[in-house]
């Protein structure tokens, strides 16, 4: 097999701890011409097509990802463990640190147990990527860059052989939006703090790729025939498990009080596009302009040997 030939490439690799390497803009600007931005890009783009004009229910599960899975409910089940404390501020709940120390463990013994043999000495790199993709224990907070912290951990998986292109649908589907399904609960159960927020100029407080991958599973809807069909009450609760951006929406909606165009002015904007397509092709290139090459978000990526700074 071919991920097996890639594995065994990795076998005598020296992995090495990630760090920050991103201190200015101009370092911003060198990674925008890396190796590891242009994988990052085309990754992102590639499970964006892969869930072209389908349903979310149309997706089979190939059971590729069932340890990964396994993984994330664990991590959920530790939100009952460690539930919200009585404080004074209500942003940052400090329970979240408690949870935040169990997912260190949790994680360490999933790769563990996850990772072929000889590939096991990639840990040491993985964990970064998971530990950095929850949000802040410090900080109490969560953004994009974290988000783009496990997106950097679904291709390092990728680069190491554990699957394939021909997985990226499934890799949504059962593992990407089940990472955005635990970190709503996450948010909500603690009152995370928006990361470095745009505030109502951003798509939401937290996130950004379940739109740029959820836009084009609209492309082609016989039931979600145009972007403004956002406004639709009755439309949004049908089809809110089947199409991610309209899930998102409908998030969005019952977290924030107020007429919609006030507390998500770009999102209102964006429902007056004649079609998906022009949404879709949208998401990609503001993500590249307001989060990809935003230093305050990308100062916080980690390099390593997998994905290098180079």
């Amino acid at each position: 097999m071919a991920s097996d030939n890639i594995q065994s490439k990795w076998a005598q690799h020296q992995f090495e701890e990630p760090t920050k390497k991103l201190k200015t803009q101009e370092d911003v600007e060198i990674f925008k011409k890396s190796s590891t931005f242009q994988e990052y890009i085309i990754f992102v783009c590639e499970i964006q097509v892969s869930v072209k004009s389908k349903m979310i229910s149309e997706t089979k599960d190939n059971g590729k990802f069932q340890k990964v899975v396994q993984y994330l409910q664990e991590l959920e089940g530790l939100l009952e463990k460690n539930p919200p404390i009585q404080q004074p501020m209500r942003f940052g709940n400090k329970a979240f640190k408690d949870w935040h120390a169990d997912m260190i463990k949790s994680t360490d013994n999933f790769l563990a147990e996850y990772l072929p043999e000889p590939i096991k000495g990639a840990i040491v790199e993985l964990r970064v990527y998971l530990q950095d993709s929850y949000g802040s224990n410090v900080r109490l907070d969560y953004g994009t860059g974290h988000e783009m912290a496990f997106a950097f951990f679904l291709l390092a998986l990728k680069k190491l052989g554990l699957y394939d292109t021909s997985d990226l649908e499934v890799l949504c589907r059962c593992v990407f939006y089940k990472y955005i399904n635990l970190m709503r609960k996450i948010q909500v159960t603690y009152m995370l703090e928006p990361a470095g927020s745009h505030g109502v100029w951003g798509l939401d407080d937290y996130h950004f790729l379940p739109f740029l991958f959820g836009s084009n599973e609209l492309v082609n809807s016989q039931y979600v025939l145009d972007p403004s069909y956002i406004h639709k009450d009755d439309i949004l609760k049908k089809y809110e498990k089947e199409y991610m951006y309209l899930h998102c929406i409908d998030f969005i909606k019952q977290q924030k009080k107020g007429p919609f165009f006030e507390h998500s002015p770009i999102l209102n904007d964006i429902s007056g596009a004649a079609n998906w397509t022009k949404v879709a092709q949208g998401m990609v290139k503001m993500y590249q302009a307001e989060v990809l090459f935003k230093f305050p978000v990308v100062k916080h990526i980690f390099f390593g040997t997998i994905l290098p700074f180079n």
